[in-house]
């Protein structure tokens, strides 16, 4: 049909719908470890979805748990929310967007409990380098024993799945020296 007019590319406006269905997948991922990660640091199934990721009483339980310390729970999201940015170091995140539920501003205030938590429980060495600039490293240096993958970002080092399967294997092996026992399954 050349020339004909017709066209084989999508529609604009499916790409927009498929961009927001990875963006809300992607986020949905976040919300997912997110609440994993509290919840383990808490020992407690406390955090379930979204709505309890917008609670600034859970943030301050995590905050208590990474500085090992009791603090005043104010339960007041007014107040709860704003303090926990502040003690974590966020001049970025705005709490009354948090407070609000919007979905980009509640994973920005955990990644930055995330890196709070990196801050004050990496090794020695390491606590003031980024997170993920960290873990980037890891990779790169666990990828060094595999001469066919290449890493050196995280977007197109782990497009197409290997270096994550390498990442895996690299575990495996791991946990195979070690005598201990790798989970057989994770789960979301």
């Amino acid at each position: 049909m050349l020339f004909s007019g017709a066209s084989t590319a999508k529609p604009k406006k499916d790409e927009k719908k498929d961009k927001k269905s990875d963006r809300e997948e992607k986020y949905e991922l976040q919300e997912q470890v997110f609440i994993r990660w509290a919840n383990h640091l808490l020992d407690t199934e406390r955090l379930t979805d979204h709505k309890s990721l917008q609670d600034g009483s859970n943030a301050i339980f995590v905050y208590q748990a990474i500085i090992g310390q009791t603090m005043a729970v104010l339960g007041n999201p007014s107040d709860d929310w704003p303090n926990i940015l502040q003690y974590v170091g966020d001049s970025k995140t705005n709490p009354q967007e948090v407070m609000d539920g919007q979905q980009k501003a509640v994973l920005s205030a955990w990644w930055q409990l995330v890196q709070f938590y990196w801050r004050n429980h990496a090794p020695q060495q390491l606590r003031e380098e980024k997170l993920s600039e960290a873990i980037k490293q890891w990779c790169i240096e666990v990828m060094k024993s595999y001469e066919e993958i290449d890493v050196y970002d995280f977007t197109s080092s782990f497009r197409d799945g290997h270096a994550f399967n390498y990442l895996i294997h690299s575990y495996d092996s791991i946990c195979h020296i070690l005598n201990i026992s790798a989970p057989t399954q994770l789960t979301f």
